[in-house]
């Protein structure tokens, strides 16, 4: 069996060694992984026919050359949607890319569930320096495209001043603009900051099945992503919690992911995100998973029942 994990070229660089886990928990099940950069290919329509070159090799629709599977660990649901469209099976597919890597998508798509989640009011990027510099209250600003919580930032608006006085008047438009530099031309969610304890958990899913939860406590701040250095612990999930779960689990069809929470002042979760390229860092970490073993097992029975 043959197959591609796709990544760009920096994120490959930085994912090395979970790349070459893949290829080495895939030789165990008979899967031969080849490592494919988004930088070398080019995809298209040509005479009317969706096509595909990577190294000089051009793939079209229904092509016997293809793969047997896909593994996305990029961000582009435009290729991921060409690729399934030419016939190949991508893991995870294009809907999940598409509403999962953008925020207000997801907490638009789930509100029907009436799942608990915090308020949101989405905004294009050119209404946010001006809607910044009028917040009278904490509030939590996220690119809706962000991942990892390097363009989540809290804003105190209860500290702006209230009297004109041009140190402070100076200090808060830095603020601002450090925050507005930050998102960078990413559309914006805007959230009240809920969560005191500044604690979130992630709950790893493959396909319909739970496979684990960890607890994030941040260090500092309040933004609890192990890769900013919070402090991470396997965490039992009560009955009441995996039918939470299980009703975002039911909403798509998805190879793995994270779901992530925040913890409310009460103990109880509130959805915060779903992350497509999720990481498994801390999992590993923090239990004898092997996460990359359990979805490549996944992937094999699944290609057999469709």
């Amino acid at each position: 069996m043959n197959a591609w994990i796709i990544y760009y070229r920096d994120k490959a660089e930085y994912n090395r060694n979970y790349i070459d886990i893949y290829k080495e928990e895939g030789k165990k099940l008979g899967i031969d992984f080849s490592l494919v950069l988004i930088e070398d290919l080019d995809f298209g329509v040509k005479d009317g026919n969706l096509y595909l070159i990577h190294k000089n090799i051009t793939y079209w629709e229904r092509d016997e050359k293809f793969p047997d599977f896909l593994v996305f660990r990029a961000i582009y649901p435009l290729l991921s949607k060409h690729l399934e469209l030419m016939g190949m099976k991508v893991y995870n597919n294009s809907f999940v890319a598409d509403i999962c890597n953008d925020k207000a998508k997801t907490y638009q798509y789930l509100a029907r569930t009436g799942i608990p989640m915090v308020d949101s009011l989405f905004y294009k990027n050119n209404r946010v320096e001006n809607l910044l510099q009028n917040l009278d209250k904490p509030t939590v600003i996220k690119a809706v495209d962000g991942h990892g919580g390097s363009q989540v930032f809290l804003l105190d608006g209860q500290n702006k001043p209230k009297f004109n006085n041009r140190q402070s008047d100076s200090n808060w438009s830095d603020k601002v603009k450090d925050i507005v530099r930050g998102i960078g031309n990413s559309d914006v969610v805007l959230q009240p900051l809920v969560g005191k304890a500044a604690k979130d958990l992630r709950v790893y899913v493959i396909g319909t099945e739970i496979i684990a939860a960890v607890m994030r406590t941040a260090k500092d701040g309040f933004r609890a992503n192990f890769s900013l250095g919070g402090n991470v612990s396997l965490y039992r999930l009560s009955k009441e919690e995996r039918q939470l779960v299980n009703t975002i689990i039911e909403q798509f069809e998805f190879g793995l992911v994270g779901i992530d929470f925040i913890i409310g002042d009460n103990g109880q979760l509130i959805f915060n995100e779903i992350e497509d390229v999720v990481g498994s860092r801390m999992l590993y970490q923090c239990s004898d998973i092997n996460i990359v073993e359990l979805y490549l097992k996944f992937i094999i029975k699944d290609l057999k029942i469709k």
